[in-house]
C-alpha cells in the first residue's frame, strides 16, 4: 500500500513538473512575441513620425516636428541635388517615360535663373541597356528656345531598334553642348526601361533638395528607436509637358 502511495505521489510531482515546465514556456513565449509587437508598433510610429516631420518642413521649413500627444518627434536635414559634375537619381526609368536633367539653375520662386552649365559635352551612362534611347536637348538661342533631338539604337535586335536612329556600342553616349544658354537634357528609353547616369566636364546646377526625415519614438536611454525617410523634391516637367513642349511652335528641332 505505501508502494502503491509512493509511486501515486512520484506521478503527481512528475505531472506538476511537466505542467509547470509548460506554463514557464509559454510566459516565455507571450513575453517574446508581445516586446516584438511593441517594437513593430514602435517602428510604425517612427516612420509615422518621419512622414509626418517632411510634410511639416514642407509647410514652415522648421527641422524639428514634435509628435502632438504622444513622445515621438522627427528630425528634418535637406540638401541640394546637384552641384558636382555627376547626376545619378537612382531611379529605374519605365519604357516610354523620360528623365530629365536641368542645365540651367532655379530661382526661389521656381523660375529659371541665368547660371547656366558650362561644359561642352555630356555624356550618358546607359549601362546594360539594350533598347532604343531618345535623347532631347533644350537650349535658348537668341531668346528663342531650340531643341536638338538624337536617336540611338543599343540593340541590334530589330525588334528594339528604331528606324534612323544611330546604332551604338558600349554602354554610354556623348551629347556635345555647344551652345551657351542650355537648359535642359531629357531622356526617353524605348521597347524596354533602364537606369541612367550623366557626368559632365563641368558641374551640373542644382536639381531640386532631397529631404531627411528621422522619426524616433521613445527616450534614448530607456531604448529609442528610429526610423529614417528620404524623399527628393525635384524640378520636375511631366512627361505629358515635356511632350507638349517639344511640339510648341516657339520651339524650333534641329
Amino acid at each position: 500500500m505505501r508502494l502503491r502511495h509512493a509511486q501515486v505521489a512520484i506521478i503527481a510531482l512528475l505531472i506538476s513538473a511537466l505542467v509547470m515546465t509548460i506554463g514557464l514556456s509559454l510566459s516565455k513565449k507571450t513575453t517574446i512575441e508581445t516586446t516584438i509587437d511593441t517594437n513593430e508598433e514602435a517602428l510604425r510610429d517612427a516612420f509615422n513620425a518621419a512622414e509626418s516631420g517632411i510634410d511639416y518642413y514642407l509647410k514652415t521649413g522648421e527641422s524639428e516636428y514634435i509628435v502632438p500627444s504622444m513622445p515621438a518627434k522627427a528630425n528634418i536635414t535637406s540638401q541640394n541635388i546637384g552641384g558636382g559634375n555627376q547626376l545619378d537619381f537612382g531611379e529605374y526609368i519605365v519604357a516610354g517615360s523620360s528623365e530629365t536633367y536641368w542645365l540651367v539653375n532655379h530661382n526661389l520662386d521656381g523660375s529659371l535663373g541665368s547660371s547656366y552649365y558650362s561644359g561642352t559635352s555630356i555624356t550618358v551612362d546607359v549601362g546594360s541597356f539594350s533598347g532604343a534611347l531618345e535623347v532631347n536637348y533644350f537650349y535658348l538661342s537668341g531668346g528663342v528656345y531650340n531643341v536638338k533631338r538624337y536617336g540611338y539604337n543599343f540593340s541590334t535586335d530589330s525588334t528594339r531598334m528604331v528606324n534612323g536612329f544611330e546604332v551604338k556600342t558600349g554602354t554610354s553616349v556623348v551629347v556635345n553642348i555647344p551652345e551657351r544658354q542650355p537648359i535642359m537634357l531629357a531622356i526617353r528609353p524605348i521597347f524596354m526601361g533602364g537606369h541612367f547616369k550623366i557626368s559632365g566636364s563641368a558641374n551640373f546646377p542644382s536639381q531640386g533638395k532631397e529631404i531627411s526625415s528621422t522619426g524616433k519614438v521613445g527616450e534614448i536611454n530607456s531604448g529609442e528607436i528610429n526610423k529614417k525617410v528620404m524623399v527628393q523634391e525635384r524640378y520636375r516637367i511631366p512627361s505629358f509637358l515635356l511632350d507638349a513642349l517639344g511640339a510648341q511652335g516657339s520651339i524650333l528641332a534641329q
